[in-house]
């Protein structure tokens, strides 16, 4: 056990100087680091999503939107590509770095902002911080402040858009359905005009005036009966007294005997029966079919009886006209009781659609009151709405780099880095060292070891060789670090972008 320990140690002793070289080098990377880093500020701004300023029962926002919606929302307008690059060049956030490409400039600058969102609930409010870290603490301060203003315009922009467009969206609705009332009330009126012989308010009346001429048909039908029959009586009385100027013609003598079997009907038959409204109508065809003037004596003066038959003939014409007018208005009172019961449905199904149109119309209107309501809320501020809790102020103290973590980190990758070559030497290496070595391989044990004598130049050459290794290895990682913090990337700057790429 004692010569393994003390083979060990002399392991290290040989390789000690490679082990202090990579110690010394990672600590030298890492104190430089340490010294070179320019210092971190870091500033930062609360704000807060306020409740509306009037109560709930009294007004109702017409901007609905969730809180946390809206400033996640805020947030990618604010962290795009164009806003970004603003904001830096206003700001001279790369000032010392003029040769940057806009990439870089985005990605440093998303990189060097943090949004931590706090959503409320019942009895808390949602809350948004926005922290930025730069190297200049006036340049830092500025940045997040220029964040606020945007987040704070754009919460306030977009309310007021959201109720303006809500307003505006209300008021063409309702123009809209203000002009199809126009037109429905135009179509109503028009239809009404068109059918008014059968609309349905006038059923009524139509049906009054049916039963009226009805009545009066029937009652002007007794009285033609009447007349008729006092004819039938005169000529036959003046026909056996002699007392007609001319004896009667065949024509005649047909038209008393129809009226006789009329007369003889009507005891046994109604009036509106069919027999009697035949007999009527055979007795009208031989009145309409008498010679006009053939029944008077023109060379002798009139009878008193003649004179009596002129005047029941007239009044039967009248009463001929009569029914017939009567009969025509009874049909038309029929077709538009008829086209009652449709005009009265397509009526009704106008009616529907304009109570419809009404109510949305309305609808509409109680909307854009709300909408009008919800505009002067937004515009005087008075709704939901985000508020600044506090500002950011001018950093007095670095945040970063945490200089001494880093220096230790650099002798502790150093002393890890040592370890491992080491161990990784000693694991490759399958050369015989050591008696052990040899009965390990060869499977015998020898009786004495003669240790390898190393010529003094050749241990000259590699000590050389190792020297040079050192010192090209030392010169040549400050120079390089050097460089590429000079004409690619301020290592500060590297270094968030590799901690942001591998998720750190």
């Amino acid at each position: 056990m004692t010569s393994d320990l003390k083979f060990y140690w002399e392991l290290v002793k040989k390789r000690l100087p490679v082990m202090s070289v990579i110690v010394t080098l990672c600590m030298g990377v890492g104190i430089g680091l340490a010294m070179t880093m320019p210092p971190r500020y870091e500033a930062s701004a609360a704000l807060v999503v306020e409740g509306a300023a009037l109560p709930d029962t009294l007004f109702t926002s017409t901007v609905q939107s969730e809180a946390v919606n809206e400033l996640q929302q805020i947030e990618l307008r604010l962290m795009s590509r164009a806003n970004l690059i603003d904001i830096a060049s206003k700001h001279g956030v790369f000032s010392g770095a003029p040769d940057m490409s806009p990439d870089d400039i985005v990605d440093v600058m998303r990189a060097a902002t943090e949004f931590t969102l706090q959503p409320g609930n019942r009895d808390s409010a949602t809350i948004l911080f926005v922290t930025f870290s730069n190297g200049d603490p006036q340049i830092t301060a500025n940045v997040v402040n220029e964040y606020v203003s945007y987040i704070l315009s754009a919460d306030a922009e977009r309310r007021r858009d959201g109720s303006g467009q809500t307003l505006e969206f209300f008021e063409n609705r309702v123009e809209s359905l203000g002009r199809r009332l126009t037109e429905q009330n135009d179509a109503i009126v028009e239809f009404k005009e068109a059918n008014s012989d059968a609309l349905p308010e006038n059923l009524g009346f139509r049906l009054d005036r049916q039963a009226q001429l009805q009545q009066r048909l029937s009652q002007i039908s007794r009285e033609r009966f009447l007349l008729l029959e006092q004819q039938n009586r005169l000529i036959e009385a003046g026909s056996q007294a002699g007392l007609l100027s001319g004896q009667l013609t065949a024509q005649e003598q047909e038209i008393a005997r129809l009226q006789t079997e009329l007369r003889s009907k009507l005891v046994i038959h109604e009036p509106d029966s069919p027999t009697i409204q035949f007999l009527q109508r055979q007795i009208e065809v031989q009145l309409a079919e008498r010679v006009p003037g053939q029944e008077d004596n023109e060379d002798g003066p009139k009878s008193l009886l003649d004179i009596q038959l002129a005047g029941i003939e007239s009044e039967l014409r009248s009463i001929d006209m009569d029914i017939q007018a009567m009969e025509e208005e009874m049909d038309e009172l029929e077709v538009a009781i008829q086209r009652t019961p449709q005009i009265a449905g397509r009526l009704e199904e106008l009616d529907r659609e304009y109570q419809n149109t009404q109510r949305q119309y309305n609808d509409a209107v109680l909307a854009r009151s709300t909408a009008e309501q919800g505009v002067d809320v937004e515009t005087s501020a008075k709704g939901e709405r985000v508020a600044l809790v506090e500002q950011a102020v001018v950093p007095e103290s670095p945040t970063s780099p945490n200089r001494k973590l880093i220096a230790g980190g650099g002798v502790f990758v150093g002393s890890a880095l040592a370890a491992m070559f080491f161990v990784l030497t000693e694991l490759i290496n399958n050369a015989i060292r050591r008696p052990v070595d040899l009965t390990r391989g060869l499977g015998v044990q020898p009786l004495a070891t003669i240790p390898f004598i190393e010529e003094a130049s050749v241990r000259r050459r590699r000590r050389i060789a190792k020297i040079a290794f050192i010192l090209f290895v030392m010169v040549s990682i400050p120079v390089g670090l050097w460089a590429l913090h000079t004409y690619y990337l301020p290592l500060d700057l590297l270094l968030e972008q590799v901690l942001e790429k591998i998720g750190v």
